[in-house]
C-alpha cells in the first residue's frame, strides 16, 4: 500500500526539477495525480518567481534633506520631553463624560459589572468622551427613575391617544394581523421572564405590534416613568420605515413616543419616558461605554436575530452577560420560526412564544416549472457558454476545497447520477428547457434574462399585484431594469409607462426608499427590483409575486490571505422560505424560485453562515477591548458561534501593526487569562449564580492552588495564542471612534498634521460610500472622470476630495448638479458625505484635536492642499495595507502590466479597472497604499478599488520595523519585506527623527491639543521639519494616461 504513494512522491519530485527547464509544456506520459503534481510544482516557482521581485532595493533619494537641520531638531528631544500636565480623573469625567441624574452610590449590581467588564480607566491620561453622538444624551439625559406624576400624566395621554379617532381608524387594521390576537399572553410573557424568544412566520406583525403592546402595557399599568424601549434592527433602511409605521399606527408623528436613530439621520421622542426608539445594532453597542449596564432601558428588543449579522451576535452576547446583573431588564428576540431554538438554547432553554403567520397560501414554483409555464427558450451557443462557466466555476472550487467524493458529486449535481435520474422523471419540458437544466449550476444561470422573461410573464397574464425581484446585487439590479426596458420601451418608460420599476438597494437615499410602501394607482403596476434588504423587516404590502434568483452577495473573509471575498452564493433554504413568504401579503400569493427543486431539496444547505465566522473582526476586539472584557478568544467563546483562532490571530496581529494594541506577556496575565476561561466555562453551566461570589471562590481556589498547579492545558492554550493585549493610547481613541479603525487614524492624522478638510473627505467616503453612480454602458467614460478629478495626483483618495472641494465651490444648485451628471456623482451621497464631515469634525473637536467644530478650521487646514503630506497621510493611517509595483518590460524595452505584491504572506494582487491607477506604468519600484482589497468572483487574485501612490519616506515614518542587512550597510528592510537602500548615517538620523515623532504624538494621543504650528514653539518646529522633509521628496517615477476631455471648471487649490 506504500508504493503508489512512493511512486507518487518520485514522480512529483522528477517534474519539480524537470519544470524549471521547461515551463511551457507539461512532460508526456503522467497520468491522473502525476498531472496535478507537475501543475502544482508550476504554481509553486511562479509564486517563487513571484517572491523574486521583492528582493530588488529601491533606493532613498536625498533631495530635500535639510541634514542639519534635522540633527538640531533631534538635538531639542534628546532631553526628556516635559509632560503635560496629568488631569485627575475627576476633571476628566467633568470634561468627557455627559451628565446623569443618578447621583447615588452604586449598587452591588454596579460593583459586579464593574468587576465584570472592567474600568474604562483614564490609564493613559487619555481625556476621551464616551461618545460624541448626541444618541447618547437619549439615554444619560434621565435615568429611569420611577416619578408618580409622570407615571400618571403618562398613562392619561395613552388613554386620550387610544381613544383618538386616527389610532381608532388604524386599529382596525391591526386586530387583523395573527400577533394582535395574541396580545395579552406576549405581554404576560414578557413581564413574567427576563429573556423571551418570539418566532413568528413573514406577516404576522411581531415587529411593529409586540414594541406596542409592551408600551401600552407598561404605561397603562402605571410603569410609564421607568419604561424606555429599544428595538433594534439590522440596517437604516429598515429602523426608519418600521419606526414611521408604528408612529401612524399610533396616531401620532414621528418623534411624539415614537423615534429612530440611524448613522446620518435621528428624531428622538418628545421625553425618553414611556417611548419607543428605533435604532441599528451599532448605535446601542455605542451606549455600552458609558452605560455598561444599559441601566436607562427598560426593555430591549432585538428584531431579525435569524439573520446572524455579527453584530447582533455581538449584542446577544453582552446582553447575556449583563442579564444577571439587571434583573428588571427584560430582553426580548423576535425571529423567524426557522432556528429559533438555537437562542432559546443559547439563553438557557428561556420561553418561546410562536406566533403564526397570515392564512393567504404561497404558491411555490421552482425553475422546471418556470421553463415550462414561460416557455422560456435559449439559443444553442448560450447554454453552451453556461456549461463551459459552470465547468470553469466547478474546477475552480474543486481546487480551492478539501472535497470528498461524495461532495464533489453533490457540487457537480448536473453530471450526478441522482440529478440525471431526476431530469428523466420531468414531464412537459422541451429539449431547450432540460437542456438548461442541465447546464444550469450553483453559480451560473441566465439570470437577467430569465428573469425579465418571467417579468413579462407575470404582467401580461395578471392584472394587479405588485412583483418583488430578488437579485444579488447593484449591478444585477442595473441588468434586470436595462433588460426589461430592452424587452418593452414603452411599458418601463419612467414618465409614461404603465409599469413604475423601483430598484431597491442600500445604496439608494431614505427618501426615495420610502415610496415603495405607497399603493400603486390604480392603471399602474409596481416591480421591485431588490437585494436581500426585502427579505425582512421591510414589507410591501400589495406584492403578489415573487421571483427569486436563488443568489445573495456575502462576504467572506480569509484570514490567511488577509483577504475580503465578495460573491454571490445560493441562498439557504431559509433564505428561500423568507423570500416566499413575502408574497401573499393582501391575496394568495405565487413565488418562483429560479433554481431546480433539486437544488433546493439536494444541494441547498439549511441556513447561511453565520457573520461573525466570516467578516473582519477589527470592531469587535477594539469593544471587547475598550469595555475591559478580558480576554479576546475568552469572551469570543461564549458567542452564538465563536470565530476561528486564526481570524481572531490575524486581526490581533493587524491592530498590533496600526499601533492599537499593545501585546503584554506575563505570568500575572497568562494567570488570570487562563483563569478566565475557566470562569466563562463555568459560568455558562451555573444557573444565574452571583457574579460576586464566584469571583470571589476563583480568588479563593487560586490562593489556595497556586499558580503552578495551574491545568497545563489551560497556560499552553494562552500561551500560545499571545492573546493579551491591551489599548494603546491611540487605540482608546480608535476604539471611541464609531468608524473603521484605519479611518478613526486618517482623522487623526489628518488633524494633527493640519491637513484636515481632504483626509475627512477620503475618511467619509471610504465609511459610508463611494460618491459615484455610473451607467454600466458609461463606465469606461466614468474611469477617465476619476481620472481627470485625480488631478495627476496617483491617488483614488484625493479623488474624493476633489468632488467634496469642488462641489462645495459651486455657487448655485444649477451649477453643483451639472457638476454631478457631468462627473457622473450622486448628488444624495454627496450631501451625506457633508453631514458625515461635518460629524467627524465635530468628533476631533470634543476630543480636543482641533479648536473649532468645522472642517474648515483653519488651524487644522494649513496643509490643506499639500498632496505629498496627504500621501504620507494615507500611509500613516493604512498602513500595514501596503502593496509594491514592479516595473516589467519586454526584450525590445517596451512596459509590461507591473507586477503587484503585497507582503509575502498575501501574494499578489491586482488594480481594480474603475481605479485611477489601473493604467499606471512606473519606471522604478514604487508603492501604493489601499483600504479595500477584495476578491472578486472573476480574476485569480484580489482586486484593489483604491489606492494612493506614496513614496519612500512616508514608509520610513508610518511604518514598523527598519533592520540593516547583515551583509551590507548600505542595505535596509522595513516588516521584512520592504527593502531600500541608502547611507546608513541617513537612516539613522531619520530614525531618530521618528523616535521624536512618536513621543510627541504618543503625548498627544495622552492628552489631545491643539497642535502648535508656531516655529519658535519646540512643538512647531519638529512637525514643521516633517512636513518639509516628507514634501520634498521627488514623486515617483510614474507614466499616467493622457486625458483629451474637455474638463468642468474644478475649484481646486494648488
Amino acid at each position: 500500500m506504500f508504493l503508489p504513494i512512493l511512486r507518487c512522491r518520485v514522480v512529483f519530485l522528477t517534474y519539480l526539477s524537470m519544470s524549471r527547464t521547461n515551463k511551457s509544456h507539461r512532460p508526456p506520459g503522467l497520468k491522473g495525480k502525476e498531472i496535478g503534481l507537475w501543475h502544482a510544482a508550476q504554481s509553486k516557482n511562479r509564486c517563487k518567481g513571484d517572491l523574486d521581485y521583492q528582493t530588488k532595493f529601491a533606493p532613498m533619494p536625498l533631495v530635500g534633506l535639510n541634514l542639519p537641520k534635522i540633527q538640531s531638531v533631534i538635538q531639542e528631544f534628546v532631553e526628556p520631553v516635559p509632560e503635560l500636565p496629568k488631569t485627575s480623573n475627576e476633571h476628566i469625567s467633568s470634561m468627557c463624560k455627559l451628565p446623569t441624574l443618578s447621583t447615588s452610590k452604586q449598587t452591588p449590581e454596579e460593583d459586579e459589572a464593574e468587576e465584570l467588564f472592567g474600568e474604562i480607566r483614564d490609564c493613559f491620561d487619555v481625556s476621551v468622551g464616551p461618545c460624541s453622538d448626541p444618541d447618547q444624551m437619549l439615554l444619560t439625559k434621565e435615568s429611569l427613575a420611577r416619578n408618580p406624576d409622570i407615571d400618571h400624566e403618562l398613562c392619561l395621554s395613552m388613554r386620550n391617544c387610544m381613544n383618538s379617532a386616527a389610532y381608532m381608524k388604524i386599529s382596525k387594521s391591526r386586530c387583523e394581523l395573527p400577533a394582535y390576537q395574541f396580545k395579552e399572553d406576549i405581554v404576560s410573557t414578557i413581564r413574567d421572564n427576563q429573556v423571551v424568544i418570539i418566532s413568528g412566520e413573514t406577516g404576522c406583525g411581531k415587529t411593529t405590534q409586540v414594541p406596542q403592546f409592551v408600551l401600552e402595557d407598561q404605561v397603562l399599568g402605571g410603569n410609564g416613568s421607568v419604561t424606555r424601549i429599544i428595538v433594534t434592527q439590522p440596517r437604516r433602511i429598515s429602523a426608519v420605515s418600521v419606526a414611521e409605521r408604528v408612529a401612524t399606527e399610533r396616531g401620532q408623528s414621528i418623534g411624539s413616543s415614537v423615534g429612530y436613530q440611524v448613522r446620518l439621520e435621528r428624531r428622538y421622542p418628545q421625553r425618553p419616558h414611556g417611548s419607543i426608539m428605533f435604532c441599528t445594532t451599532g448605535i446601542i453597542l455605542q451606549w455600552f461605554r458609558s452605560d455598561p449596564l444599559l441601566k436607562n432601558i427598560s426593555h430591549i428588543i432585538v428584531d431579525e436575530v435569524h439573520e446572524r449579522e455579527f453584530l447582533c451576535d455581538f449584542l446577544l452576547c453582552m446582553l447575556k452577560r449583563i442579564a444577571p446583573l439587571r434583573p428588571d431588564l427584560r430582553i426580548v428576540l423576535m425571529s423567524a420560526t426557522i432556528n429559533a431554538e438555537k437562542f432559546v438554547e443559547y439563553f438557557d432553554n428561556c420561553p418561546k412564544f410562536e406566533i403564526p403567520g397570515r392564512t393567504f397560501p404561497v404558491k411555490t414554483y421552482y425553475l422546471e416549472d418556470v421553463l415550462r409555464e414561460t416557455k422560456f427558450w435559449l439559443p444553442n451557443n448560450a447554454i453552451t457558454a453556461l456549461c463551459r462557466d459552470q465547468s470553469r466555476t466547478l474546477k475552480q472550487r474543486l481546487l480551492k476545497s478539501n472535497l470528498s467524493k461524495k461532495e464533489a458529486r453533490i457540487l457537480s449535481y448536473g453530471k450526478s447520477p441522482e440529478f440525471n435520474k431526476w431530469l428523466h422523471s420531468l414531464k412537459g419540458l422541451s429539449s431547450n428547457a432540460i437542456e438548461i437544466l442541465r447546464s444550469v449550476g450553483e453559480d451560473t444561470y441566465p439570470q437577467t434574462d430569465l428573469i425579465a422573461h418571467s417579468v413579462e410573464h407575470i404582467l401580461q397574464n395578471t392584472q394587479s399585484g405588485a412583483i418583488l425581484v430578488f437579485v444579488p446585487g447593484l449591478v444585477d439590479i442595473k441588468d434586470v431594469i436595462r433588460s426589461l426596458r430592452e424587452l418593452n420601451p414603452r411599458r418601463y418608460d419612467d414618465r409614461y409607462g404603465s409599469v413604475r420599476i423601483y430598484p431597491l438597494h442600500s445604496r439608494i437615499p431614505t427618501s426615495r426608499d420610502r415610496s415603495l410602501f405607497e399603493p400603486s394607482p390604480k392603471d399602474q403596476r409596481k416591480v421591485i427590483i431588490a437585494t436581500n434588504i426585502a427579505e425582512t423587516s421591510i414589507t410591501i404590502q400589495d406584492v403578489v409575486y415573487v421571483i427569486d434568483c436563488g443568489r445573495i452577495k456575502v462576504t467572506d473573509y480569509d484570514p490567511r490571505q488577509n483577504t475580503s471575498t465578495l460573491t454571490a452564493i445560493l441562498v439557504s433554504k431559509a433564505n428561500a422560505a423568507q423570500r416566499s413568504g413575502r408574497a401573499g401579503r393582501v391575496q394568495p400569493g405565487i413565488c418562483y424560485h429560479l433554481f431546480p427543486s433539486y437544488v433546493y431539496n439536494n444541494v441547498m444547505s439549511d441556513f447561511l453562515q453565520p457573520e461573525m465566522l466570516r467578516v473582519r473582526l477589527e470592531d469587535v476586539i477594539l469593544r471587547i477591548k475598550l469595555l475591559g472584557l478580558g480576554r479576546v478568544k475568552s469572551f469570543l467563546i461564549n458567542c452564538l458561534d465563536s470565530p476561528s483562532e486564526d481570524a481572531i490571530s490575524k486581526t490581533l496581529i493587524f491592530l498590533r501593526q496600526i499601533q492599537a494594541l499593545k501585546l503584554i506577556k506575563s505570568e500575572t496575565s497568562n494567570f488570570n487569562a487562563s483563569h478566565s476561561i475557566k470562569y466563562h466555562e463555568k459560568s455558562h453551566k451555573v444557573n444565574r449564580k452571583s457574579l460576586r461570589e464566584f469571583s470571589e471562590a476563583v480568588k479563593k481556589d487560586v490562593n489556595a492552588i497556586g499558580v503552578d498547579s495551574l491545568d497545563s492545558s489551560c497556560i499552553h492554550l494562552d500561551s500560545t495564542d499571545e492573546d493579551d493585549d491591551e489599548l494603546t493610547p491611540l487605540g482608546v481613541h480608535l476604539a471611541n471612534f464609531p468608524l473603521d479603525p484605519q479611518c478613526a487614524k486618517l482623522l487623526i492624522f489628518g488633524a494633527l498634521f493640519g491637513c484636515l478638510e481632504p483626509i475627512l473627505a477620503v475618511a467619509s467616503c471610504l465609511t459610508f460610500r463611494d460618491p459615484f453612480e455610473v451607467p454600466l454602458e458609461k463606465q469606461q467614460e466614468a474611469d477617465r472622470c476619476r481620472i481627470e478629478l485625480s488631478q495627476n495626483s496617483l491617488s483614488d483618495h484625493w479623488v474624493f476630495a476633489t468632488v467634496i472641494q469642488s462641489y462645495q465651490g459651486l455657487n448655485s444648485q444649477i451649477e453643483r448638479h451639472q457638476f454631478c451628471r457631468r462627473y457622473f456623482l450622486n448628488e444624495h451621497t454627496i450631501k451625506d458625505i457633508i453631514r458625515l464631515m461635518n460629524d467627524y469634525a465635530q468628533l476631533l473637536y470634543e476630543r480636543r484635536y482641533i479648536g473649532t467644530p468645522k472642517p474648515n478650521d483653519s488651524n487644522a487646514n494649513c496643509n490643506q492642499w499639500n498632496i505629498n503630506l496627504f500621501r504620507a497621510i494615507m500611509c500613516a493611517a493604512l498602513y500595514p495595507n501596503i502593496v509594491k509595483v514592479d516595473p516589467r518590460f519586454t526584450k525590445e524595452g517596451k512596459p509590461k502590466v507591473p507586477v503587484i505584491m503585497a507582503c509575502p504572506s498575501e501574494g499578489r494582487a491586482n488594480i481594480h479597472p474603475s481605479s485611477v491607477n489601473s493604467k499606471i506604468q512606473p519606471t522604478e519600484p514604487i508603492w501604493m497604499v489601499y483600504f479595500t482589497k477584495t476578491k472578486l468572483e472573476s480574476g485569480s487574485y484580489p482586486s484593489i478599488f483604491d489606492s494612493t501612490v506614496i513614496s519612500l519616506r512616508p514608509l520610513l515614518f508610518f511604518s514598523g520595523n527598519i533592520e540593516i542587512s547583515k551583509n551590507d550597510t548600505s542595505l535596509f528592510t522595513i516588516d521584512q519585506w520592504i527593502k531600500f537602500s541608502g547611507e546608513l548615517k541617513v537612516v539613522n538620523l531619520l530614525k531618530d527623527l521618528r523616535k521624536c515623532m512618536d513621543g510627541l504624538l504618543e503625548q498627544k494621543f495622552k492628552s489631545p491639543s491643539v497642535v502648535n504650528w508656531d516655529i519658535t514653539n519646540k512643538e512647531g518646529r519638529l512637525l514643521q521639519t516633517i512636513v518639509d522633509l516628507l514634501t520634498s521628496e521627488p514623486p515617483p517615477a510614474v507614466q499616467v494616461e493622457k486625458l483629451n476631455l474637455k474638463t468642468f471648471s474644478i475649484g481646486i487649490h494648488k
